[in-house]
């Protein structure tokens, strides 16, 4: 009899690596074309997130929502603007720089902004206090993510939420192996499913697609920033960069496609 995957050792094995060179000093190099992307993109994935919440009918103006590893504001925008407050964890500096930029320039005013990492936090003094608690795009920063899922639960009197882009794109496949990185590759989705059910909190599950926009810059920006997380890009690499984002670009704009799964759950005690 085979013995029972355990996803959070295999979780754990496969970021470790990644969560060290995505540190806070490279989201701080990021935060500029981050933000150009979420602004340019009209805040669509986090829209999308909101949205799907709504229909569910587990989102209300009274809520309190905590958004960890806020970037920018992906999230904590769309959610600020129809509840009573949003509380943003962010340990990179200039991303929180951005995030009050941005915030200001939609006349939004109940965000409250943490600069620390969700792991300096004390989740006993928040108990309970949230009413809503979302991670997006961000769990690959936690290699002991059961443990984190369970600190998410803690600070929830009502619902924990994770969200994650599903792995489906060759194309970015193509442009990886023409750089010769070979970056951390697991389908999040996937795991994070297991991990909730082992940790006995059954998550419903929603999958949409979203649409990247960001301007040409920005998209050369982020493929040069990413690769310096494995070594200094060249010049050839650079040419190979170009070439990627220019055949993926119309009217000056970078886009791409891609899916992305909500997973949500009742907070249990």
């Amino acid at each position: 009899m085979q013995d029972l995957v355990n996803w959070e050792k295999e979780w754990e094995e496969k970021t470790i690596q990644i969560s060290k060179v995505s540190d806070t000093i490279y989201w701080n190099k990021r935060a500029k074309d981050y933000t150009n992307y979420i602004k340019t993109s009209d805040y669509n994935h986090g829209r999308k997130i909101r949205a799907i919440f709504e229909n569910a009918n587990i989102l209300k103006p009274e809520f309190e929502v905590l958004d960890i590893a806020a970037g920018p504001g992906s999230v904590s925008i769309p959610f600020a603007e129809v509840v009573k407050k949003v509380t943003a964890i962010e340990p990179a500096k200039e991303m929180v720089e951005n995030l009050l930029g941005n915030a200001e320039e939609k006349g939004i005013k109940n965000i409250e902004i943490i600069n620390k990492k969700w792991e300096e936090v004390n989740d006993a003094e928040w108990e309970k206090k949230f009413d809503l608690v979302i991670c997006s795009q961000a769990s690959w920063q936690f290699p002991d993510i059961g443990e984190q899922l369970m600190r998410m639960n803690r600070v929830s009197r009502g619902y924990c939420s994770v969200v994650n882009g599903i792995k489906d794109d060759d194309e970015f496949a193509k442009i990886y192996k023409k750089l010769e990185i070979n970056p951390e590759s697991l389908d999040r989705f996937i795991y994070l499913f297991n991990i909730l059910y082992q940790r006995n909190m059954l998550a419903n599950v929603r999958m949409f697609e979203v649409v990247m926009r960001r301007s040409v810059d920005s998209a050369l920006s982020m493929w040069e920033l990413l690769l310096s997380k494995y070594r200094e890009p060249t010049d050839k690499d650079k040419e190979t960069i170009k070439k990627h984002v220019f055949s993926n670009s119309k009217g000056g704009l970078y886009q791409r496609k891609s899916k992305m799964a909500v997973m949500w759950w009742k907070a249990v005690d």
